[in-house]
Parts: structure tokens; C-alpha cells; sequence
């Protein structure tokens, strides 16, 4: 059987849905901004499986049309799926467990190609602020 890492899916264990969970990340964790999306992360020494949990908010207050929100809210999930492999596969070498937020900052949907590179370019910054100073 193919793990859902190799296949590039993203399922209900991958999502975060615990509403302490999703307090204890954003009062404790850490946060990188890139382009018009800031991400949240928090660390654990707990080994889980998956090894990254991912939560994405879009602002009604950013984006007014539901429209727009889950067209951003797609675009951001779809980077992401594309471009989760390496981050899980360095925190599962780690032993740790890592939750992600990603929170769109911006007042107007993007297009994919920017989401992609924005999104890509969190996801490397995340592992090379922890290839530096593992904790």
C-alpha cells in the first residue's frame, strides 16, 4: 500500500480540527511571514503520525465574498499538497510532530502560481530555520 505522503493527497488525519490544538498553536507557536501569507508552526518531541498537521484560515474580514475565500482557501491547499513531501519527510526523520497554520494575509485573491511560490518558499523557510538550531 502507498502512503498518503508518496501520493500527494490530503486527508482528515493531515488537518488539524481540535479547537485546543488550534489555541495551543497560535498562543505558543512560532510565526514566518512570506508575500501576503504568515504561517504559524509549533513543535513537538510526540513522534505522531502524520508527522504535520496543517490548518488554513482566510479572513472574512480580508476577503468579504465566500467565493473568494474558498477559491483562496483551494489555492492554498493544493500548494500546499504539492509541495508537502519534503517537510514531512524531514520532521518524520526528526521525530517530531509540527502544526501548521497558514493564514492569508492579502485584501484580494492571488493566482496559483503565486500562491505556489509563496507557499513553497514558507514550507523551505521552515526547514532551514530548523536544519540550523534543531530544539
Amino acid at each position: 500500500m502507498i502512503s498518503t505522503e508518496a501520493r500527494k493527497t490530503f486527508r482528515k488525519p493531515e488537518k488539524i480540527c481540535n479547537q485546543k490544538q488550534i489555541d495551543r498553536l497560535f498562543s505558543e507557536g512560532k510565526s514566518i511571514r512570506s508575500g501576503m501569507f504568515r504561517m504559524h508552526y509549533l513543535l513537538t518531541d510526540a513522534p505522531e503520525i502524520p508527522a504535520v498537521q496543517l490548518l488554513i484560515a482566510v479572513p472574512k474580514k480580508k476577503l468579504r465574498h465566500a467565493v473568494t475565500r474558498n477559491r483562496m482557501k483551494r489555492l492554498i491547499r493544493e500548494s500546499y499538497r504539492l509541495h508537502k513531501q519534503n517537510v514531512i519527510e524531514f520532521f518524520s526523520l526528526m521525530n517530531k510532530h509540527c502544526d501548521l497554520a497558514i493564514v492569508f494575509t492579502g485584501q484580494q485573491c492571488i493566482s496559483q502560481l503565486e500562491t505556489h511560490a509563496a507557499i513553497n518558499e514558507l514550507l523551505d523557510r521552515l526547514i532551514k530555520t530548523h536544519e540550523k538550531n534543531p530544539q
